[in-house]
């Protein structure tokens, strides 16, 4: 039987849904914020190895014993359910019940560990942006000058700067701010350290997903709108940027599978630009990335061949975690 990790408002999941249920083939879907609703019980007896059961209205009680594989897709959330809580919780309650929430997570993630995974959670875990960066670099990719730091120097470099770790859309006062990639051109003397690269001028960038060894890739043409020229998720709705389907050169495709699994990752989205020097450029990659978007513009039809990943792994013999 197959495990999807999920939460309840990811569409990838439900067209990958979709294809399971023409296959035929068996599954269960545990939403994060079904643990907070109470529409699902969960019970793990720390002897007896570890017996984890679920129960919910729609798949009924389920001994995770019965489970073959885990597509570990978006789960845990804790931004999207702090609207269940009072308004007026103090900081120091929202921290502690974002780690109780975490902790049970921890537990469900723990008593899968040993069955096959689209990501093994201990892959993602940990995975930011330096490690990233310092993998691609090791698989060949060349990439932007990058630092971390709250000391600049004016070197006439042009920058830009990213989070650190995941970006977000904050929510405040009934508006939401999406943090995006900025340029950046006024240092001052002391801030809060951030990441910062030289900016590469591109002549367009890459969206590549890999699933399993192969890579899809799109070219967006970003560059041509001042609008979404640093980032193209700061979108024209009115003038939208070309999207087209694209095939990497072989060397790059190599490298991209190269550090695919040297992240031991079995799915990812990957950002990458092609500079106008000629050269590509890796920015990162997302584990939990949306591929719809590169799916249905480019005709890859990725949410059947997810289903079908999922279906060939579910009749596979067992093997080691993390597959």
């Amino acid at each position: 039987m197959i495990l999807i990790l999920s939460t309840s408002w990811d569409d990838d999941t439900n067209v990958v849904i979709e294809h399971l249920n023409n296959m035929g083939e068996p599954y269960i879907r545990l939403n994060d914020i079904d643990l907070f609703n109470g529409k699902t019980q969960m019970y793990y007896a720390v002897n007896s190895h570890g017996q984890l059961v679920i129960q919910n209205e729609f798949f009924g009680k389920i001994d995770v014993s019965e489970v073959t594989t885990v597509w570990y897709r978006k789960w845990g959330n804790f931004d999207k359910y702090k609207e269940m809580f009072e308004e007026d919780l103090s900081l120091d309650m929202l921290q502690y019940l974002y780690s109780e929430y975490s902790g049970v997570l921890n537990v469900i993630l723990f008593a899968l560990r040993n069955k096959k995974w689209v990501n093994h959670y201990t892959a993602v875990m940990g995975l930011s942006k330096i490690v990233m960066l310092t993998k691609a670099e090791t698989a060949g990719f060349k990439i932007p000058f990058t630092v971390v730091t709250n000391q600049f120097e004016n070197d006439n470099r042009l920058w830009i700067t990213k989070s650190l770790n995941e970006g977000k859309v904050i929510h405040y006062k009934n508006k939401n701010f999406p943090v995006m990639t900025f340029e950046y051109n006024n240092p001052t003397d002391s801030f809060f350290p951030g990441l910062f690269q030289e900016q590469v001028i591109k002549e367009y960038e890459l969206r590549v997903f890999h699933l399993k060894g192969k890579n899809y890739s799109m070219a967006i043409f970003s560059q041509n709108d001042l609008t979404t020229s640093v980032d193209f998720r700061n979108y024209n709705q009115e003038k939208p940027n070309r999207f087209i389907r694209y095939q990497m050169p072989r060397d790059l495709d190599r490298k991209v599978t190269k550090l695919m699994k040297a992240l031991n990752l079995q799915t990812g989205s990957i950002d990458i630009i092609k500079g106008i020097d000629g050269e590509y450029y890796f920015l990162e990659v997302n584990p939990f990335g949306q591929f719809r978007m590169t799916s249905y513009r480019c005709n890859y039809n990725l949410h059947y061949e997810m289903a079908l990943l999922l279906k060939k792994m579910n009749h596979e013999k067992n093997s080691s975690s993390g597959s």
